[in-house]
């Protein structure tokens, strides 16, 4: 993509910069335009490749524009985490989604089987008692919400244990026409607890293997298996063609981040998202504080790969070594020139919490403000 081209589910065209990076307030949660499209082109071709459907998870960033970015180039649907998200998009004119989350309670079946009637929804759950309560929801609603089953491939979170075990759960279920069985779901959400690439290769082999063990037991006694939905950027970087996975949802590959360049997928320059913030303290010449703290990074270290709290953007040598609400510790090897007052740009360890914190993102070509666009579902929804 050029540089003068306007980006898909922008605003609109831009004749000139909105505004500059020099000049806005911060702390600020910016996007580099051509690096998220060069992202978002990458995985729709690995996908396209491998012959899988992509619906990536929007959790990610929670802003329609780059939804609709994924939508154009290929996505047959999107995922999310929360009916709040859930709710955004469908107001923005998503009509395939899946909620890759259980409907508990009954405030949730209520505003689930209520978006049922706006748009084509599937969602996860792992609990025979959970799919009852959903189907009496939907009888009463008059909708219908097919379900696919979560499998457990080693994160620990949800779902149950692979092969036989899940096809005598999925057997014991309640079978209505209101809530038909839509297959396997699994997530590898213990890649990101990978030491090196051999642990990374093995726990994509887990979703592989889950999802194929599951499958063949549910073959075994007759039942169809539609979809097999895997996760995580880390995992979708060790896709290949198979009848393992018919979809994948991967979120983060938006944006990057610091942990997934500690992880070794990507290089600091595929990082699409950042934080502007500015010096206002140097104590002494190798420590510098930035006034973007944990209120704006996110406190999250999601591998032991990763130094500190993010890396600041073209200046190696700089750790985030420590956050406090509104400060951020930066630590240098060498002492550094920065000034105060000066502007750097932070990549967080996780980019998904950090746009979650912001309501706004400031779109760049350069240091020029080309667009701004919501964080519309921004928040911990429900």
């Amino acid at each position: 993509m050029r540089s003068g081209d306007v980006l898909p589910g922008s605003t609109g065209a831009q004749q000139s910069p909105a505004g500059s990076l020099r000049t806005e307030a911060t702390p600020a949660l910016v996007l580099d335009r051509e690096v998220l499209v060069a992202n978002v082109e990458a995985m729709a071709e690995r996908a396209r490749d491998a012959g899988v459907a992509l619906w990536p998870h929007a959790k990610t960033h929670k802003c329609a524009p780059i939804a609709r970015l994924q939508r154009e180039h290929g996505a047959a649907g999107i995922t999310v985490a929360t009916l709040t998200e859930a709710e955004y998009f469908v107001a923005e004119g998503f009509t395939e989604l899946l909620i890759a989350y259980p409907p508990v309670g009954n405030w949730r079946l209520e505003r689930l089987t209520s978006l049922a009637q706006h748009a084509r929804v599937r969602v996860v759950l792992s609990d025979v008692s959970v799919l009852a309560a959903l189907i009496a929801a939907c009888r009463e609603a008059e909708v219908v919400i097919p379900f696919l089953w979560e499998v457990d491939c080693g994160a620990g979170r949800l779902g149950t244990a692979p092969g036989e075990a899940t096809a005598a759960a999925i057997a014991r279920a309640p079978r209505a026409p209101e809530c038909p069985f839509g297959g396997l779901m699994t997530f590898g959400g213990h890649a990101y607890g990978a030491g090196d690439d051999a642990e990374l290769d093995r726990a994509a082999e887990d979703e592989r293997a889950t999802l194929r063990a599951s499958a063949d037991a549910l073959q075994r006694i007759g039942m169809p298996c539609p979809a097999r939905s895997a996760g995580t950027t880390p995992t979708a970087h060790r896709l290949r063609p198979g009848t393992e996975i018919t979809e994948m949802r991967p979120g983060n590959y938006v944006f990057y981040d610091a942990t997934q360049v500690a992880l070794g997928l990507v290089a600091p320059e595929r990082c699409a998202l950042s934080v502007l913030a500015t010096v206002i303290g140097r104590p002494d010449p190798r420590r510098i504080i930035l006034d973007a703290g944990s209120k704006a990074l996110a406190a999250e270290r999601l591998t032991t790969r990763a130094d500190g709290f993010g890396f600041v953007s073209g200046l190696p040598g700089l750790t985030v070594e420590r956050l406090y609400e509104q400060h951020a510790i930066v630590t240098s090897v060498q002492p550094s020139r920065l000034r105060l007052g000066e502007r750097v740009r932070v990549v967080p360890n996780h980019a998904c919490a950090a746009a979650n914190l912001h309501r706004r993102a400031l779109v760049v070509i350069g240091d020029d403000v080309v667009d701004v666009w919501s964080i519309g579902a921004a928040g911990p929804g429900a």
